[in-house]
């Protein structure tokens, strides 16, 4: 009998200690209509990405969140099943907006930061012991952030993954009917509106090796929010984007960040599902221009672009500049210099540091090796497209 009496009093113990935090969240519960707004406001103007989220539901979600939690402090249990899966939900939700999943993260923190500091003001204002025993619910707070926002992450990832997992599978078929000259049964512009590209809207598109773009840097690029709309794929060697809206030098910026020395071909911007098989084509004849870490864009390197694939049928032609080139680098300087200065001797000279006369008898020493006088439309042509081919072993 002494065990049961001494175990009552105990529960009754407990019960009565525990009835300060009950009425603490009960007060709290009954405020969150203007406590709510500053705590958005807070995670709005300390988190700028929140802005896409519309503010009327970002209030009604943070609202029902902190009824629970309050709900959950006052009878000391962490959160159920239902509100698991309602930050689940949540965490869908965000990722469908765009909202990136360290902002969903941190709003978690900053949230459960200002309802603390909500709490720990209430229970001060009752008396001095009401805020030394916020102390007993550290723990419990902190289950409620681990728990809520693990499974808003987990549920963000699984959206993002599964959109990703469908836009790919459009991306490839969009991508292999524009260079298959769209076979039976494959609706171009379907596949371009369900990709928010216009179909008869300006096209251009970026060529990368396959080899620097591993699936996780991929998907983090057709996952940003970028102004227009920028699609990309692995096809075979290459990583083929087609982007609409959007500055090739924006993507390029964007990948250089993780991968400094990933090389592109820029396409020229061109009009319609026809310009766009046209501007892949482009960028994968730039592409081999580009050293580890540059852009080559067709526009200005399209001569060539156009003759380097087939550069062994001209092997007769161009193969003495490129001999040239290899045993007498300073005369390859020279005539890049006097191709790049307005084929002045004089502003060729002082670009590279030499007399006048001395690029005049490089530029000399250049026909007599080559048989090419840089001073002819000819001669020049054929040099500068030399020079342009990757030297001979």
């Amino acid at each position: 009998m002494e065990n049961v009496s001494g175990d009552s009093g105990s529960a009754v113990g407990t019960v009565l200690s525990w009835q300060p935090v009950v009425e603490l969240c009960e007060t709290v519960a009954g405020e969150l209509p203007a406590v709510i707004p500053d705590i958005v406001d807070r995670i709005r103007h300390e988190i700028p990405s929140y802005r896409i989220v519309d503010r009327a539901e970002h209030e009604h979600d943070v609202a029902n969140h902190y009824r629970g939690l309050l709900t959950g402090l006052a009878v000391r249990r962490s959160p159920t099943r239902a509100e698991i899966e309602a930050a689940r939900a949540l965490g869908a939700e965000r990722a469908a907006t765009g909202l990136p999943l360290h902002a969903l993260i941190d709003a978690y923190h900053v949230g459960y930061r200002e309802m603390w500091n909500v709490l720990l003001t209430r229970a001060q204002a009752r008396d001095a012991e009401a805020g030394a025993q916020l102390v007993s619910i550290v723990g419990m707070v902190w289950t409620w952030v681990q728990q809520s926002s693990s499974a808003a992450a987990e549920a963000y990832g699984a959206a993002v993954r599964a959109a990703d997992a469908t836009l790919l599978s459009l991306t490839h078929q969009f991508l292999d009917g524009l260079a298959t000259g769209a076979p039976t049964g494959v609706d171009l512009t379907r596949l371009a509106n369900a990709l928010t590209f216009d179909p008869a809207g300006e096209f251009q598109a970026l060529c990368s090796p396959a080899a620097a773009w591993p699936d996780e840097r991929l998907m983090d690029l057709r996952n940003r929010h970028w102004p227009g709309t920028v699609r990309c794929a692995t096809r075979g060697n290459l990583m083929i984007a087609l982007l609409q809206d959007v500055a090739p030098d924006a993507v390029i910026a964007t990948a250089h960040r993780r991968d400094p020395e990933a090389a592109f071909g820029i396409g020229l911007p061109r009009t319609g599902l026809t310009g766009a098989t046209a501007s892949m084509a482009d960028a994968r004849a730039a592409l081999p221009l580009a050293v580890p870490g540059a852009a080559v864009a067709f526009a200005e390197h399209w001569l060539l672009a156009t003759v380097a694939p087939a550069a062994h049928r001209y092997a007769a032609l161009l193969d003495p500049c490129r001999e040239a080139a290899r045993s007498h680098p300073e005369l390859a300087e020279t005539v890049r210099g006097f191709a790049d200065n307005g084929f002045s001797l004089t502003t060729t000279a002082r670009v590279l540091h030499i007399h006048p006369n001395t690029v005049k008898y490089r530029l000399h020493r250049w026909q007599q090796l080559t048989d090419r006088d840089v001073r002819t439309w000819e001669g020049l042509s054929a040099s500068i497209i030399a020079l342009g081919l990757p030297p001979l072993p």
